[in-house]
């Protein structure tokens, strides 16, 4: 699982070779970060809308509102009804009787909606914040009062404190209405004008007035019947857990209402716009999204070492494509995270500053800024829209995409490719056969026999321990191309990954320069050499070793491309008479040594100094870093003998090797065994024992 992510995470954020590649993923995030800022101001500024709506409507609609299912009116004065007063969580509970009724004043007239409630009332709906001309009262004494809407104070062309009484006409319910003169059907009451109401919604203003419940029960011709019930519930109480008590306790003849129900229609046309909105956006979306296929594709094209790599190293299809999953859905993810950051930030402005305005003018409006507010809800709902809608369009690009180009190695045939880099130069290189060595000495041997007839890759790069080295990406992908792998013996690095080499690696075909070849005639060297190979591995470091590495890697040439045996034979030939003459001239420089023992790190030169009689006296020990004991061990040794030169490799720590010198009076040399130029390294180490 982390594979895959931390490649990914590398992928993303690291430098592409075509900067076409990092463009398209600037674009993708760009786009996925500008949508989804969109989705989540306007969202928001839907909320601010309905949180204000629901607030005008909160000053004149009840909390929790019970009202009769199949019938008009109901009696109140019933056990259920009586039970719900009682409620704790029940603070106020108003009796409400509501009707259509014909007003007249002067000679207007217009059918408005009485509203008959108790003086409870006021504190219910806090109906006093609402009051802009004369104030709430219903009776006093023997006077009735009706409060109006402004919109309806307007139509009749009245005001509050007007000393003529509103004319109020109710058709008599037991009585049939005479159309010729229906007013001789209706019951007429009187109220005066105590003061007119603004609530900024129509619904309201233009059509109600508010009036006492007894005159409004005289009028309609009812006793102790009501309409309706209104609740106000004490601070803290679960307006959705009394609701559904209260559901319980009336039974199925009762609907109870929280304000959103209450103005359902209201409210869902809202939700309807807001969600309509949000798909509208969430188009656009999908939209920038699918940037993520042409950011994807690019990627795969480039990074198509990488997939070899990867499966050299033995990763399966299901693996790279998680790889390009996680990039498509980082893409995606990368670019929501900063929109919604950027989004919660403007609206946070907003709420506190009011930047946008609603109109130029203050007070046209019930509010003169833009409205917003911010739901986790809807946060949520937006994240898991980007997440989805990238996680599509990434799986399109992996799945489809993928299965041409990852698995059969298609990437240079994508026309999206064609077109996206035809600016960026190159053509397709002509395919060169190639082999792979472990370490630059080979190269040496392998590169005088092929002749240039093949490229020679060495895995170990100079400077390199090959005991301990663990091989880059590049090096595997390198690896990957090659026909053939050879071998120098039994060295650290071959030791820990051969078996995972040949695994990963079936089309490869394998030699080893240390084993196969016997030598001809009476070489008794080289069989002196065959015998001890498996325990010291530096082979390269002997002349005999030299040879027997020429001929194996002739005998893998001809065996790789035997049309032109005859070529890498003569080649060989011209090898082995320059080794020949090496071996001539270490001869003439060591054999007339008076000392012949010397100090080296790491004990590389154990054949060498074998096969010309001289002494190695390693401060390194099977790999180990030298005790106090073996230091003092090896100086009294090389004290004895006179040592002269203490030779360091250049992969490896000076200070153990200084330190001796310094105690033996001697000088330090830096030498490279595994240099490529072997000949001049072999007499640069004759040279420095003089």
């Amino acid at each position: 699982m982390n594979l895959p992510f931390y490649i990914s995470v590398r992928y993303l954020f690291a430098k592409k070779s075509h900067n076409a590649i990092n463009i398209i993923s600037m674009i993708s995030v760009c786009g996925v970060m500008v949508a989804t800022m969109a989705l989540v101001c306007v969202m928001s500024v839907f909320n601010g809308f309905e949180t204000l709506v629901a607030s005008m409507f909160g000053h004149f609609d009840p909390e929790l509102k019970i009202t009769p299912v199949a019938s008009k009116v109901f009696d109140p004065d019933v056990a259920a009804v009586r039970q719900v007063r009682a409620m704790p969580e029940v603070a106020i509970c108003t009796d409400v009787l509501e009707d259509h009724v014909l007003v007249r004043y002067g000679g207007r007239q217009v059918i408005a909606v009485a509203k008959g409630v108790s003086p409870s009332f006021r504190d219910l709906a806090r109906i006093d914040t609402l009051v802009i001309d004369g104030k709430f009262v219903l009776r006093e004494g023997e006077t009735d009062y009706s409060v109006l809407g402004i919109g309806l104070a307007s139509t009749l062309g009245v005001n509050a404190g007007f000393v003529a009484p509103l004319e109020i006409y109710a058709p008599i319910r037991d009585r049939q209405i005479d159309l010729a003169a229906p007013l001789h059907s209706s019951r007429m009451e009187y109220a005066f004008i105590g003061g007119v109401f603004c609530i900024s919604q129509p619904e309201y203003d233009e059509n109600y007035m508010l009036l006492p419940l007894a005159l409004t029960r005289t009028l309609l011709h009812y006793t102790t019947e009501v309409s309706a019930l209104e609740l106000k519930l004490t601070p803290g109480a679960d307006a959705r857990a009394v609701q559904k008590r209260i559901r319980t306790l009336l039974g199925s003849g009762f609907q109870v209402q929280n304000r959103y129900e209450q103005q359902e229609a209201s409210y869902k046309m809202m939700q309807a716009e807001k969600w309509m909105t949000f798909l509208i956006l969430a188009f656009v979306l999908a939209i920038a999204l699918f940037n993520v296929v042409s950011s994807l594709s690019m990627l795969m094209i480039e990074k198509q070492d990488d997939v070899q790599m990867l499966r050299s190293m033995g990763a399966g299809n299901r693996l790279v494509r998680r790889v390009f999953l996680f990039e498509g859905c980082m893409i995606s993810m990368l670019g929501a995270l900063t929109g919604m950051a950027l989004g919660v930030i403007l609206c946070l402005v907003q709420q506190k500053y009011g930047l946008l305005k609603l109109g130029s003018s203050m007070g046209l409006f019930m509010s003169d800024n833009y409205p917003v507010k911010l739901a986790v809800a809807d946060l949520a709902a937006i994240l898991a829209t980007v997440f989805l809608i990238g996680l599509l369009a990434s799986w399109y690009s992996v799945r489809y995409l993928g299965k041409k180009w990852l698995s059969k190695g298609r990437l240079a045939l994508c026309l999206l490719s064609c077109l996206l880099l035809s600016g960026c130069g190159g053509g397709v290189r002509e395919q060169e056969q190639r082999v792979t060595v472990t370490i630059e000495p080979q190269r040496y041997f392998a590169e005088k026999i092929a002749g240039g007839r093949f490229a020679v890759h060495t895995l170990v790069p100079p400077g390199q321990s090959p005991e301990t080295y663990d091989p880059a990406p590049h090096e595997m992908v390198s690896l990957a191309r090659s026909s053939a792998y050879l071998q120098i013996g039994r060295i650290g690095f071959e030791e820990a990954w051969m078996p995972t080499i040949r695994e990963n690696n079936p089309h490869m075909t394998f030699f080893d320069l240390s084993e196969g070849l016997h030598p001809a005639g009476n070489d008794t060297a080289h069989l002196h050499l065959h015998r001890y190979c498996r325990e010291d591995p530096h082979i390269w470091n002997t002349v005999a070793g030299a040879r027997m590495i020429a001929r194996n890697t002739l005998l893998a040439f001809v065996r790789l491309d035997p049309a032109n045996e005859a070529a890498y034979r003569a080649n060989c030939e011209q090898l082995l008479r320059e080794i020949d003459g090496t071996e001539e001239d270490l001869h003439a420089l060591l054999d007339t040594l008076t000392c012949r023992t010397f100090v080296i790190y790491h004990p590389a030169l154990t054949r060498f100094a074998d096969e010309f009689h001289l002494t190695q006296l390693a401060i390194e020990s099977e790999g180990r870093e030298p005790s106090a004991a073996s230091m003092k061990t090896l100086v009294d040794r090389a004290r004895e003998a006179r040592v002269r030169v203490v030779f360091v490799q250049q992969e490896f720590d000076r200070k153990h090797a200084e330190q001796v010198a310094k105690e033996i009076g001697a000088r330090t040399v830096t030498i490279n065994p595994l240099d490529v130029h072997w000949r001049e390294q072999m007499l640069f180490i004759a040279r420095s024992l003089r």
